[in-house]
């Protein structure tokens, strides 16, 4: 069985030159290896897209890139389910530039993604249809699994090894961290592609320039466009820009100590000037964009936090993501003892897997460190990797905006993480016996395994962790509207009104992302149509906002509302800033009071107040 595994990690992973080696004859091999990997990333990024319910911010994505507003969601009045998915149903009078507009308004993302997704949904979506999930989905794993040969060409020229590439992209493939990204619809996934690219371009660029080579333009001029695309699809990535510039100014100050300061009017310095110009005018363009959303509550979030998890969450955030890029444990809701198990049996083993990896890494950059073209690739990407945990710790601790809580902006320099585990990892794959200097011991045991088959168990390790996201088991939604409705089908006694209250800013604000997740989960699995729905009558919705713009109490208006509905009824309010001590509802028990079993509570993340209402109640 051994043999059998061995062979099929062989014909995955391939057996291609070491760092110091070169075939000729092997490039066409290569590249079919590239191509497979490429086909096996989009294969795992495309299953089972339907699976997983929608993100709320997946939500607000499919409504920006149908060309639609948050704001076409009915409030302050009764409505059913097809009436209040009103903005994830398509109209084809929309265009690209609606997804523009409405994202701007509302929104603190740029639009190139939408603009583009906007063209997919209308191939793809019905006239009069409410969006597709997996449609939606389907568009950012191709984006993203682009990311498999983009790696490939990054960690082939970071380190002159197709060995080194081809392991980042065979790793790549089966990442957890890109492959749970690559699966919502989002921009994440074209954003670890576009990085991915910006890298390639400054890596080449800087060993040219190390080694007094003038760059080649026609790679500046696509480095700037990628650079450009790559701020419009996520303003974060200037964050990219900004670690690529200082490894740059590092080697720039290390000639200017060697030859003077005259070194930095060579001319292989000059169009890297032009590159820095160019990308910065890029950014520049939409300074009035990041003016108008700075201060919205869509970027306040990151700066809520404790003082003790301040200092300690940027670290255990960044660990995360780190080895998330190659294993993770199973963390789905446990509901049976074999689920408890399981999931503890996985957590077990990616322990027994961190102790052994993390050493391993650390003694491979030190046998990479030896190599000429590995200690060049270790400069160049192994300090853009360190300046941008730079960046992260400068935001994180001095600015005081804690951007690892958002594990997805870690696509800014995941791939640079993922190309020095490719040149790492070439350096073990040398290695055929367990009595090699790479050789790794196995836990509990004197028994050591080559680096050659240290690979292969991390690989495997990566796919199976990719298996058990595909399925489910590993990165849920925070969100599960799958477990809420039964909970209040189960919970009702009489027909069911679902409510929520929307928080409205001055600044640009997205307005029910989070109910509209609920009804989305509804008409895709819960259809009151079906007649195993579990409905006893179709339910009814409604939405108060409450915040800027608005004048009577959120209570007073929900008490109108209340008393338009058919009596008795089950009323929940989710994400609910209705008082139940207020005395519109304490003083008039004959129109709402809290259940008596279920009165409040959080169920698949959603918050609830369950009332009852209706004379015939109390």
């Amino acid at each position: 069985m051994s043999v059998v595994r061995a062979m099929a990690l062989r014909a995955v992973l391939g057996q291609p030159e070491t760092l110091s080696q070169h075939q000729p004859d092997s490039a066409r091999r290569t590249w079919m290896m590239v191509c497979l990997l490429f086909l096996l990333g989009v294969g795992l990024r495309v299953t089972h897209l339907d699976l997983k319910t929608a993100w709320m911010d997946e939500v607000s994505t499919v409504i920006f890139s149908l060309g639609n507003s948050s704001y076409f969601l009915p409030t302050e009045q009764i409505v059913d389910l097809e009436a209040l998915l009103r903005p994830l149903i398509r109209d084809a009078s929309a265009a690209p530039i609606d997804s523009a507009r409405y994202l701007l308004q509302e929104n603190n993302h740029p639009p190139a993604y939408f603009m583009l997704a906007h063209l997919w949904m209308d191939w793809f979506t019905a006239d009069g249809a409410v969006a597709s999930l997996a449609m939606s989905r389907l568009f950012a794993a191709l984006l993203g699994s682009l990311s498999v040969p983009a790696i490939f060409w990054v960690a082939k020229n970071t380190f002159q090894s197709s060995t080194a590439g081809l392991l980042s992209a065979a790793f790549m493939a089966v990442s957890p961290f890109s492959l749970f990204l690559s699966q919502e619809a989002r921009h994440y996934g074209l954003g670890i592609t576009l990085i991915s690219l910006s890298l390639g371009c400054f890596v080449i660029a800087a060993r040219a320039v190390l080694t007094a080579k003038t760059p080649d333009w026609l790679l500046c001029m696509m480095w700037v466009l990628i650079n450009a695309f790559a701020f419009a699809n996520h303003y974060f990535s200037a964050l990219t820009f900004a670690a690529e510039g200082l490894v740059l100014a590092a080697i720039a100050i290390q000639q200017v100590r060697q030859r003077q300061l005259a070194i930095l009017w060579q001319p292989y310095w000059r169009p890297i000037y032009a590159v820095a110009a160019a990308t910065a005018l890029s950014i520049f363009l939409w300074l009035p964009v990041l003016l108008n959303f700075h201060g919205s509550p869509q970027t306040t979030f990151l700066r809520e936090s404790g003082p003790l998890m301040r200092w300690v969450n940027p670290l255990a955030q960044t660990l995360a993501a780190i080895l998330t890029s190659f294993a993770t444990p199973a963390n789905f809701f446990a509901q049976t003892p074999f689920d408890f198990v399981f999931i503890g049996i996985t957590i077990l083993l990616t322990l027994l897997f961190i102790g052994k990896f993390i050493p391993a890494l650390i003694k491979g950059a030190k046998s990479l460190n030896q190599v000429p073209q590995g200690h060049i690739g270790l400069v160049v990407i192994g300090g853009f990797w360190v300046a941008m945990l730079g960046i992260f710790a400068f935001i994180c601790y001095v600015y005081g905006s804690d951007i690892t809580r958002g594990l997805r902006y870690k696509f800014t320099y995941y791939p640079a993480l993922m190309v020095l585990a490719g040149g790492i990892f070439a350096q073990y794959w040398q290695g055929r016996s367990p009595r090699a200097p790479l050789s790794v011991s196995l836990p509990f045991s004197r028994r050591r395994v080559s680096g050659r088959r240290f690979v292969q168990f991390t690989w495997v390790a990566g796919l199976i962790s990719a298996l058990m996201i595909i399925n489910n088991l590993a990165f849920p939604k925070y969100y599960a509207p799958d477990r809420f409705i039964p909970y209040i089908q189960t919970h009702s006694a009489h027909p069911i009104v679902l409510a929520s209250t929307e928080k409205v800013f001055e600044q640009p604000t997205v307005i029910g992302a989070k109910f509209l997740s609920l009804a989305w989960e509804i008409d895709r699995h819960f259809s009151p149509d079906r007649a195993s729905s579990g409905w006893q009558v179709a339910p009814q919705f409604f939405t108060l906002k409450q915040g800027y713009g608005t004048d009577q109490p959120v209570t007073q208006r929900f008490t109108r509302l209340v008393n338009q509905l058919s009596m008795p009824a089950d009323v929940w309010v989710i994400r609910s800033e209705i008082d139940e001590n207020d005395p519109l509802i304490i003083e008039k028990p004959e129109i709402c009071q809290l259940a008596p079993e279920t009165p409040q509570g959080n169920k698949g993340g959603y918050l609830y107040i369950h009332f009852q209402c209706g004379a015939s109640v109390s």
